[in-house]
């Protein structure tokens, strides 16, 4: 009887570790209590008063220039640097007048490794989130000025490089940076170019070897 009782206690602790954080009675919660006062009707550049508005706030070009939350990615999401971290690349730590609590911030970062989704996930939806071959997703907004966001889905954590060329075949940028399993977000900034077409292309640098992830166009109108 000890031994089944040891091994209930084992699973369930085991369960309560990998349980999935559910946005609505995990997140929400926290956010209307410790964000809305400032953060909410946008308010800011970060909107906190559901989901949608949530996932869509975007931060200035002047300061980290990408989405707040980036899904599987909530080491470099802003919104965790602005409340993990005493000391944030820009401005204060949030909220004002009173940190999270780690359970608190611990639950943000899960919910946003896990994909930053608006629902748990079952088994055959979660798989989703860890493709099988690099995808190409796009880039938004598009047309865009002066900054837009280029998405890809990477199977594993690997260096990829961002090239931007002109109408005429210049190259006029280029961003390096690592991809991790999932969605990756990067901003890429044309402040410097006239108006007119671009084309990118991204590839997976592997060793001595790269891959061609996909190519694209944009338009950037000032």
């Amino acid at each position: 009887m000890k031994r089944m009782l040891l091994v209930l206690s084992f699973s369930l602790i085991s369960f309560s570790a990998t349980a999935q954080i559910d946005y609505s009675n995990d997140i929400q919660p926290i956010f209307t209590g410790k964000c809305n006062s400032c953060h909410s009707a946008g308010q800011n550049s970060f909107n906190s008063s559901s989901y949608s508005a949530v996932m869509a706030s975007t931060s200035p070009s002047n300061r980290y220039d990408s989405k707040h939350v980036i899904p599987n990615n909530a080491q470099e999401s802003p919104l965790v640097d602005k409340i993990d971290s005493d000391n944030p690349e820009f401005g204060v730590r949030m909220p004002q007048g009173g940190q999270l609590s780690t359970d608190e911030i611990d639950k943000i970062k899960q919910w946003i490794n896990e994909g930053a989704h608006e629902e748990v996930q079952t088994s055959n939806e979660t798989e989703t989130d860890y493709p099988d071959k690099f995808e190409l997703l796009g880039n938004y907004p598009n047309p865009f000025n002066p900054s837009t966001v280029v998405q890809f889905r990477s199977p594993v954590s690997s260096e990829f490089k961002i090239t931007v060329y002109n109408a005429n075949g210049q190259q006029v940028n280029s961003l390096i940076g690592r991809a991790v399993v999932g969605q990756n977000d990067f901003s890429v900034n044309l402040s410097d170019q006239p108006s007119g077409v671009y084309f990118y292309r991204i590839r997976s640098i592997s060793n001595a070897s790269s891959s061609l992830i996909g190519s694209g166009k944009m338009t950037l109108i000032k």
